[in-house]
């Protein structure tokens, strides 16, 4: 695994990989809820780039997503697939929304690492928390049209502060 990720520690990249996979939860407004499901819009592939800020500096990444949305809007299935300099992750994710609930589980493939995602969609966004071994995060998405604005914010002792993303419709 070191030639792979020379530059990270196993653990670290576990954090990286939760926070950065968790993002793409699919979010939406009430209007949409009541037209397609709360995961509607998130349907089909996007792309995007951001950041992770880390106490060792800032990293830049580029990710895709595909998104199956049952027909009903209720659930989805994610494939996360993301790049920076020195590391690859895909992380795949089952959500389910009950009103303006959702919960589900995510796997990073690659390190074989399984958490728990959960929160509240708002007329605006998801408010939200991951959760893994040995890791929390706050999570805030927002959507307009076609492009998702992504924030995590790990709490208690990580050395991940924070990953900003911005994904557009392919």
């Amino acid at each position: 695994m070191s030639r792979i990720f020379p530059q990270c520690s196993v653990l670290r990249m576990q954090r990286i990989a939760l926070a950065i996979g968790l993002f793409l939860l699919p979010v939406s407004t009430s209007a949409q809820q009541r037209e397609g499901g709360a995961f509607s819009r998130f349907s089909g592939d996007w792309s995007g780039e951001g950041t992770v800020k880390m106490s060792a500096g800032t990293e830049r990444l580029r990710c895709k997503a595909h998104y199956d949305v049952t027909s009903d809007g209720a659930s989805l299935e994610q494939t996360l697939r993301c790049a920076s300099d020195s590391y690859k992750l895909e992380i795949r994710s089952k959500v389910a929304a009950t009103g303006t609930r959702f919960a589900g589980k995510w796997n990073e493939v690659t390190r074989d690492t399984i958490g728990n995602l959960s929160g509240t969609i708002t007329s605006t966004g998801i408010r939200g928390k991951i959760d893994g071994i040995g890791f929390t995060a706050d999570l805030a998405i927002s959507i307009q049209a076609n492009r998702q604005s992504v924030t995590i914010e790990p709490t208690g002792a990580t050395d991940i502060s924070q990953v900003a993303l911005t994904l557009t419709r392919i």
